[in-house]
């Protein structure tokens, strides 16, 4: 079966994952439950930062759209990987983010892969690296995926 929109997804996670619903106040949710709220704090967010990774760099290579997908390990909430994700979107890269979050078998994965648990991680197939460390990431993909102006 498919879940399609946020609402139902959240929905499902919550039935699925979440805590017993006679044991916890589900108003508690409400930052999440109320979309008005969520995308409205998201944009103010946004908006403070610059809305980075909303526009394509000038001197992003114009073959980048071409180019094999990028695997993003990470989890959505970790600041370390936003950056990351952010300039791939801003140098119009195709990626994929590999979810880790805890308890996930990606994170297992990972571990087995790397020997270690850290994220941001990427595993770049068009030029065999693979590296932690959200800076030097973001730094990698600028000077690997920009033309020089």
């Amino acid at each position: 079966s498919t879940i399609v929109g946020d609402d139902y997804i959240i929905g499902y996670l919550l039935e699925k994952y979440g805590p017993n619903p006679d044991l916890f106040d589900r108003k508690a949710l409400w930052p999440i439950e109320f979309r008005a709220f969520a995308l409205a704090t998201a944009e103010i967010a946004a908006e403070l930062r610059g809305n980075p990774g909303r526009t394509q760099q000038s001197n992003a290579r114009p073959d980048n759209a071409a180019m094999k997908p990028i695997e993003l390990w990470g989890y959505e909430c970790s600041p370390f990987v936003r950056p990351v994700k952010e300039k791939l979107a801003e140098l119009g890269l195709p990626h994929k983010v590999v979810s880790c979050s805890r308890g996930s078998k990606n994170r297992d994965a990972m571990v087995e892969r790397t020997g270690r648990f850290q994220v941001p991680f990427i595993i770049d197939e068009n030029t065999g690296i693979e590296m932690f460390e959200g800076p030097e990431i973001v730094d990698y993909l600028e000077a690997v995926y920009t033309t020089k102006e």
